[in-house]
This record gives structure tokens, C-alpha cells and sequence, in this order.
């Protein structure tokens, strides 16, 4: 076992926790960290698939520009633009892009 430091304003915030749950300062301790932790892997997990989503619809991409040079084209040309799309879009009213 080992002690740590803490601030008096958190010493009283961890006391009056444990009081209100009628638990112990170790236990108030032992659940705010299982909660974070789970939290933690949740973010961490979300930031994998958000990841693994780019890279197919990153390889999708690829795919179809490289069937489609027509489109390739045109997504190159919105790409490269430097104003808005939807400005764009607007002049070009009617248009198809």
C-alpha cells in the first residue's frame, strides 16, 4: 500500500462523496477510476473504428476515381478549389457539376 497527495479542497470533495454513497474513500477512489478507464478504452475504441472508416472509405475512393476518370476529374477540380463548394455550387445553379 502507498499513500498520495492530494489537495485539501479534494480531500473534502473524496470525504463528502464516500459519505453520500455510505462507502469508503478507497472505494469512492476504486470506482472513479473503473470509470474512467472505461471510458478511456470506449474513446480509444472509437478513435480505431473512426480510423479504420477513414482508411476504407480512403481506399473506396481510390477505387472508384480510378474507374471513373470523368468523376476523378471533376472531384480533383472541387478538391483544388479554393472557395466553398456550396458557393460553388450556387453560381452553378441548375448545372450539373
Amino acid at each position: 500500500m502507498s499513500t498520495i497527495t492530494i489537495s485539501d479542497e479534494m480531500k473534502a470533495k473524496l470525504e463528502d462523496i464516500a459519505r453520500h454513497l455510505n462507502i469508503s474513500k478507497e472505494k469512492v477512489i476504486e470506482t472513479a477510476l473503473s470509470i474512467f478507464e472505461e471510458r478511456f478504452k470506449e474513446e480509444k475504441q472509437k478513435g480505431t473504428k473512426f480510423k479504420t472508416a477513414t482508411e476504407i472509405m480512403e481506399k473506396a475512393s481510390k477505387e472508384l476515381r480510378s474507374s471513373n476518370m470523368r468523376l476523378a476529374q471533376r472531384a480533383k477540380i472541387i478538391e483544388e478549389a479554393e472557395t466553398d463548394v456550396s458557393e460553388v455550387i450556387s453560381h452553378r445553379w441548375g448545372i450539373e457539376i
